[in-house]
Order: structure tokens, then sequence, then C-alpha cells
């Protein structure tokens, strides 16, 4: 674990242990799956997570773009694909693996053991893309959901975060009442997130967790959504201010259109109103301000009006 995610772990177990809803966003999933396990370690150790879990095997979503999905290059021998809906020769809820790559289309398998070709193209909001693995659960884990479903008719929402109240067989049973059933293994943990993943959530404390390593994953646009997802405070930890700066002072508008188009209203709806913030941002950036290394630093940044009614405090 790197130092800017030591840093931040402290700071969100403070606040669970304040009763306060906090959320950690992390460019990319290898930094999310690092922290994650760490998390889970402290949770254990505080007895707010159960030492008994069970393994699942789950569809982990990458959270491709549509572009993403139309682009053999991005695909990769072991990886899964699951279809929403039906396409071609392939039915609702069939899940395939990838097992080779060849010009536009990709070579999958099937659970039988045969091998059809898969054209890419138009379609993509049809089938996710992800890859298998092993998860543990245990009571009192936070869930992220990775898929729409309707099961014993209860509704499982695309991104929704869910807490664990206990498993029971291959069952998972909520703290909300509803049950995750055998047939839906679309989930990870919920303890940290990406800017996309974070997008229509709100949480009392947000910790934007971002390494050198990880800096070119982030633009102004998923800087925004990450510090505008916390009520009371968004707290910024990174090791490399030079990094940040560049990146989170310059748009990548032009590549959201051609990479991302079904992102792109919503994108534009919350640069018009992060406006006024990035501005304030530049400004104080452009003044000097310190970002220590691998600490926590206790520069805040001066809220804009509508920061100032939602009493909410960004620091860095």
């Amino acid at each position: 674990m790197t130092g800017v995610q030591t840093c931040a772990l402290p700071i969100y177990l403070k606040a669970l242990a304040e009763n306060k809803s906090a959320l950690l966003v992390a460019p990319t999933w290898n930094e999310i799956e690092a922290v994650t396990g760490k998390i889970r370690i402290a949770l254990k150790t505080a007895g707010r997570l159960a030492d008994e879990e069970k393994e699942f095997e789950v569809f982990d979503s990458l959270s491709w773009t549509q572009a993403q999905k139309r682009d053999a290059c991005q695909y990769r021998p072991g990886m899964v694909i699951r279809f929403h809906q039906r396409k071609a020769d392939f039915a609702k809820d069939e899940t395939v693996a990838v097992v080779a790559v060849e010009n536009n289309s990709i070579k999958v398998q099937r659970e039988d053991g045969s091998e059809n070709l898969f054209p890419l193209g138009a379609g993509c909001a049809g089938f996710d893309v992800g890859e298998k693995r092993k998860l543990k659960i245990a009571a009192g884990d936070k869930l992220l959901l990775q898929a729409n479903a309707v099961a014993v008719r209860k509704h499982f929402v695309n991104g929704e975060l869910v807490e664990v109240k206990r498993v029971a067989g291959e069952s998972i049973i909520l703290t909300d009442g509803r049950t995750i059933p055998a047939d839906y293994r679309t989930f990870t943990h919920g303890y940290a997130v990406t800017s996309h993943a974070a997008q229509g959530k709100t949480v009392d404390e947000v910790l934007l967790v971002a390494s050198s390593r990880s800096l070119p994953a982030i633009n102004q646009e998923q800087f925004y959504v990450s510090i505008s997802r916390g009520r009371e405070r968004c707290q910024i930890f990174t090791d490399d201010s030079e990094l940040l700066r560049s990146h989170v002072t310059h748009s990548s508008a032009r590549l959201a259109a051609v990479e991302a188009m079904p992102q792109r209203d919503f994108l534009q709806t919350i640069l018009q109103r992060g406006n006024r913030f990035m501005k304030r941002f530049r400004q104080r950036i452009a003044q000097s301000l310190s970002i220590e290394t691998t600490e926590r630093s206790s520069h805040e940044i001066k809220p804009t009006e509508h920061q100032r009614t939602t009493a909410r405090h960004v620091s860095v």
C-alpha cells in the first residue's frame, strides 16, 4: 500500500467510528484493490467486520465505455463478457470467456466448450466486460452492485452500495432486508470506487486517493465529480502535487466527446455547476497551495457560494 493510502486509511476509519458515511475514491482499480484489503483488515481488528467469511466467484465489471467495448485492442484472453440482453446468438444473462482477438472480432468460449466469433460494433450497450475472480464476503462488508436485476420482487441497481448482514449458504442477506440470490454475482467490495462509479452518490466525507502512478488517469471532469460527492468534507491525498495540478487544471472534454459519448451530457452538466469551483481551485493552486507528500495537510480551499450553503470543506 502506498504512502497516500496509508495516510487516508485512519481518516476513513475515524469517519466510520463517528457513524458518518465515507467513501474512498481512486483513479484506478489497482489502487482500489490495494486500499480495500487494508480497510477490511482494519475493520476486522476493530470488530466491525466478522472474522468468518465465505468465498464467492463473482463477475467483476471493468466499467468500460461504449468506445472501449468496440475496440478489439482492449480485449485480452481470460476476460469475461456478460450479456444484459439477447445479442446475435447469445442469450440474455449468458456469460462467455474471451479466448482470442482476431481483427475487429473476438473469439469467445461458451460454458459447453464451443467457440464462436463475436463481432464488435453497434449494440455494445447490451453487454458488459469484466473478469471472474474470487471475493471473500463477511457480515459487515460493504458491497458495490454492478448490474441491474430483479430477484424475488426486489430490485438491485447498478452502482448501489449495500451492507451485508449475514451469509446464508449461497445467498447474501443485506441489512435492508433484501437477499442477493445465488444467480446474482455481479458485485465487488464497496469501500473504494472510481470517480465514474461515484457518480450519483452522496456521503458525509469523501477521501480522494491519487498516488503518482495513477495520476495519468485523472482529469478535470473526474476530479470535480469525485470532490463533489461529500456533503461535509472532501480530503485529497497525493504524493505528486505538480502532476496533480497539471491534470486537474486541464479538461478532457474533447476525449470524453469522442470516447465516452454516453457520459457527454452528464459531464457538461457537471462542468457547468463546477465552473466556479474549478476557477477558485486553480487560483489557489497558483498561489502555491502545498500538498504534503505522505502526510495530510491542514490547508483548506476557500469554498464557493454553493459550498457555503452546504458547509462543505475540501482539504488537501
